[in-house]
């Protein structure tokens, strides 16, 4: 199976950090990954990597909608604003799927999905397969 090399999440939660880096060795799909509490110092290690010569960017960026710092929306303005020229595929995540979170999921181009938290092996395997596939482009 072809694996990611790196995923980023960003969710102020912390346990539920710790249960889905849990989950993420159970899939057995990533080389590494990278966890944020906080949505800031995630934006500030974006800005770090495009001053970089050779950036390697995360292949997926899984991103809590509710945190109090910014929301998950809040965050993907500011990303935008980065111009990064590689963008990851964005996997949306909450607790609830409020219809308004799955409409503005499904009109920002820039978000390939919203999933309902906590990940599980599937959800994972599933976007390795899109990767995969082809069917997910970025």
């Amino acid at each position: 199976m072809k694996k990611f090399k790196n995923l980023v999440f960003i969710d102020d939660d912390k346990p539920t950090n710790v249960f889905h880096s849990i989950i993420l060795e159970e899939a057995d799909i990533c080389e590494s990954s990278t966890f944020f509490s906080s949505p800031i110092d995630a934006l500030e290690y974006f800005k770090n990597l495009s001053t970089e010569d050779n950036p390697t960017y995360p292949d997926a960026i899984f991103l809590d909608i509710n945190m109090p710092e910014i929301n998950g929306w809040e965050f993907l303005d500011q990303y935008k604003q980065l111009n990064i020229p590689q963008s990851p595929v964005i996997i949306m995540l909450t607790t609830s799927l409020f219809p308004k979170d799955l409409q503005k999921a499904k009109e920002l181009e820039i978000v390939h999905k919203l999933i309902n938290k906590p990940l599980e092996v599937e959800n994972l395997h599933e976007l390795n397969t899109e990767l995969i596939s082809g069917s997910i482009v970025h």
